[in-house]
């Protein structure tokens, strides 16, 4: 929630109507998407899934089992359905594993408990009778009560409890890790989206002037990203050497009014050393024998502002994570390059060289921060440090810790000697020097200057060069490295100086960029099937919709083609799974590399795919299919082997063979249905 002194800020409040949304699990369960996957499960799994409440009222269901119908109509005392099922799944909420049982009828039935958001659901997977002995009770139920005569053909499978347990596991891992991602995704998502909320530079400048505000505005911030938060933030005092409570809010906020930190104190030492947050379990020896050790956890995050640290930011009991402390060193340095624009500026109106960093840092800002291209923004960043310096030449570079390689990220020069995406040991150049002691390089004379004592190389005009680290997440993750001043000048410590303030200030960009490329990450996976690399059934839903919504405006047909392989079960059983799955994903690239760009793919399950062809009239997705399956059938006849692997497919276009997603889904089935039924290795066509 935002806390209540930040609600009329303009800022604050749009983003957080936008994040704030009423997510419950709920929600979720009676989603289109949750109910489509639900139907999905149900189709593969010949099961039928209900969804419930704690209380044990019904929120969705696939369909209901005809037994269960036959059942409940019979209304038998005996059997006291729907009531004695209702029962039984309601006793079952709060199970760490599924639990599997027998209706009064014996059929069998599994219930796997969930809880998110706060929010307890029920999930119901109903089946038909495990073994023979279920079957015939229910034969004598009903020739003892005399029922009419059972309206649906009884399956004569009986697949035993050991399926049922494993059918269970499965839905159960599988709910959940979709569960997981979503929750993951949510609250990246929502972090990422109310940090980047906060780069209000107007704000910030307007409350630079009244420090009591911003200190407020700082903390009550981490509140608004973080949720509750205590925290107390610490200003340095120059006359006394030491760090003094500023503001304080959460926990302890009375007792750390008057706290304080001596500039000798280790933690101080160590923000100092290595420039990021330091995290201890013991305050002990920061808080002495008071209340405030019995904090279990405690981040101290340094500000810095030329080369000194002026704030630190002290959060205690919570424990942030890897994306947490990411987001969290990203917003100490959004503050790091707001406080050191405001003394700018304050320097700006009586030195010129003052005034033209505020105009470059400006001009820069402006430029980065709509950047969330990874690429385009080191492109950038390379670009406007060295028209800043005057630069001809330049070279960006990140390190790899897996091969402790440099890779040139970006480049500036017009010969080919350095190009992008170059590697380089790092002990083998001058940069990995800068990676090593994470200090920068300014170099007036390469072949005087007693660090090196090395001839120029030709390439270079002339004999001076800057490099300085790109420090992310808290390390020196990267070196910008710029040569061949314009004129031949001798790069200097003012030059060093203004560069170091661009690369600090884009470090808050670079780190943003990274953390939205995690999302988008994030957001592929969800989409794409593990196995293959292609799109899933997630994926192919959305755009089932999407196309018949392009129908209903644009009145373009469009058509579905669903096919498997025929002996794919014996050549599992034969060369093993593993072969099976390289099979798969051999395939996958057979039919990604021969469909239309437009064409969407997609596995449906197991050997299973599926392909939409978009604005495609049945006569058109017919040639296309047949062409499909010839390069399919010369894939597969690569295999040597000898059980012959062929393929069955069939097609339906929508809307002459269906009125809905599910219809075509369903008559698309079937004509795959009649392909094996009438042996297999061929195409059947609504």
């Amino acid at each position: 929630m935002i806390p209540a002194k930040l609600k009329n800020h303009p800022v604050f409040g749009i983003i957080d109507s936008c994040t704030q949304e009423n997510m419950t699990l709920v929600r979720l369960f009676t989603s289109d998407k949750w109910a489509e996957y639900f139907r999905s499960l149900a189709r593969t799994l010949n099961f039928e899934f209900s969804v419930y409440d704690e209380a044990g009222a019904e929120l969705f269901a696939t369909r209901e089992l005809p037994l269960c119908r036959y059942i409940k109509e019979a209304r038998l005392a005996k059997l006291g359905c729907p009531d004695s099922c209702r029962k039984s799944i309601t006793d079952s909420a709060g199970a760490d594993e599924p639990v599997t049982f027998r209706c009064r009828a014996g059929l069998t039935n599994f219930v796997i408990s969930v809880e998110r958001f706060g929010e307890r659901a029920l999930i119901a997977g109903r089946g038909g009778f495990v073994n023979y002995d279920d079957l015939l009770e229910f034969l004598r139920i009903v020739k003892e009560h005399k029922l009419s005569r059972i309206p649906v053909a009884i399956p004569l499978d009986f697949p035993g409890e050991d399926h049922v347990k494993t059918v269970a596991g499965y839905v159960n891992l599988s709910v959940n890790s979709l569960l997981n991602s979503f929750e993951e995704k949510y609250r990246i998502e929502e972090k990422l989206l109310r940090m980047t909320s906060l780069f209000d530079s107007a704000t910030f400048r307007t409350l630079s002037g009244k420090p009591d505000l911003m200190y407020r505005y700082i903390l009550d911030a981490v509140e608004f990203i973080f949720g509750y938060t205590s925290g107390v933030l610490l200003v340095l005092d120059h006359g006394s050497s030491t760090y003094r409570a500023a503001y304080s809010t959460g926990r302890y906020k009375d007792i750390t009014a008057d706290f304080y930190l001596e500039a000798d104190n280790p933690v101080i030492s160590e923000m100092l050393n290595t420039e990021s947050a330091v995290f201890t379990e013991n305050l002990e020896n920061i808080a002495g024998h008071s209340p405030l050790s019995e904090i279990d956890s405690s981040y101290f995050f340094p500000v810095f502002s030329r080369g000194e640290i002026i704030i630190v930011l002290w959060i205690f009991d919570r424990i942030f994570s890897r994306e947490d402390m990411k987001i969290m060193n990203a917003f100490r340095d959004y503050i790091h390059l707001n406080l050191e624009n405001h003394d700018l500026r304050e320097e700006a109106a009586g030195n010129k060289k003052a005034a033209m960093m505020l105009a470059s840092l400006s001009d820069f800002q402006k430029t980065i921060i709509s950047i969330l291209d990874r690429d385009v923004l080191l492109k950038t960043l390379l670009e406007k440090s060295a028209e800043l310096l005057d630069a001809e030449k330049g070279s960006l570079m990140l390190f790899e810790d897996e091969t402790s390689e440099l890779v040139v990220e970006a480049k500036k020069s017009v010969d080919d000697t350095v190009k992008e995406k170059m590697r380089l040991k790092k002990g083998e150049s001058i940069a990995g020097l800068v990676i090593d002691s994470g200090g920068p390089l300014v170099v007036g004379d390469i072949e005087k200057d007693p660090r090196f004592c090395r001839q120029n190389r030709p390439r270079f005009k002339t004999k001076s060069f800057v490099s300085v680290p790109l420090n992310l997440h808290g390390k020196v993750r990267g070196v910008i490295n710029l040569s061949d001043k314009s004129g031949g000048g001798i790069f200097n410590e003012e030059d060093l100086n203004l560069i170091e303030s661009i690369i600090s200030n884009a470090v808050v960009a670079v780190e943003r960029s990274m953390l939205f490329g995690q999302t988008e990450e994030f957001k592929k996976l969800s989409i794409t099937d593990p196995l293959t690399g292609i799109y899933n059934r997630r994926y192919l839903n959305i755009r089932l919709s999407e196309e018949i919504t392009r129908y209903n405006r644009y009145k373009h047909p469009f058509s579905f083609l669903m096919f498997d392989l025929d002996g794919f079960k014996e050549y599992n059983d034969t060369y093993g799974h593993i072969s099976g799955d390289n099979l798969l994903k051999s395939l996958a690239d057979v039919i990604e590399g021969s469909l239309r760009t437009i064409d969407i793919a997609a596995r449906f399950g197991g050997d299973e795919f599926v392909v939409i062809f978009p604005q495609t009239a049945k006569t058109d997705a017919i040639q296309i299919t047949n062409r499909l399956k010839e390069k399919i059938d010369r894939a597969l006849g690569q295999y040597r082997i000898e059980i012959p692997l062929t393929v069955s497919m069939g097609l339906a276009t929508y809307p002459d063979d269906a009125s809905s997603i599910m219809e075509l889904i369903e008559r698309t089935d079937q004509a795959l249905y009649l392909a094996k039924k009438g042996g297999g290795n061929r195409i059947v066509c609504l």
